[in-house]
């Protein structure tokens, strides 16, 4: 594509290195917006299970939080068998409160993931959303993840097309 409008290979090569340094900076906001979406949900778990009174409330809230890291799946991989297993055993109390602590967690960090990850990637948060439903429709749950890192590889081309022409 480069090569048929005649550019030079320095200036291909060149261009190529801009846009993996930008895609590295955004791969680092990335990183940086789900250790604080992670630290979000650490603190919406903590928050509900002192509530409901679940033993080792904190260690719990955070094995799951860094669970919730798998796109898609998150704390539900957890969350869900454990309510399910405490309703089949009876606790119907605990694991409708774990169901309902699983549902605030789960919409909190739905609201706050497409801000915090525009802001921290510099996309807006529209942008981001877009790009991760349309990943994960054509690729399944790991097209969730590709979703932000399609999202910062566009932003990466635009903005070192962009300064490229100033």
């Amino acid at each position: 594509m480069f090569l048929k409008k005649g550019l030079p290979m320095n200036n291909v090569i060149d261009y190529l290195k801009e846009v993996l340094k930008a895609t590295g900076k955004g791969l680092k906001g990335y990183l940086k917006a789900e250790c604080k979406l992670s630290v979000l949900t650490f603190v919406v778990l903590c928050s509900g299970f002192l509530l409901i009174g679940i033993e080792h409330w904190g260690i719990k809230a955070f094995g799951i939080a860094i669970v919730d890291i798998i796109p898609v799946l998150g704390s539900g991989i957890i969350m869900v068998p454990w309510a399910v297993i405490r309703f089949i055993m009876g606790d119907t109390t605990i694991a409708w409160q774990l169901g309902l602590v699983y549902i605030v967690a789960s919409i909190i960090r739905q609201i706050a993931e497409s801000f915090v990850t525009g802001k921290e990637i510099g996309v807006r948060p529209l942008y981001t959303l877009i790009s991760t439903v349309i990943c994960f429709l054509l690729f399944g749950p790991l097209g969730a993840l590709a979703g932000a890192l399609v999202a910062v590889i566009i932003k990466a081309i635009f903005e070192v097309k962009f300064i490229r022409r100033l």
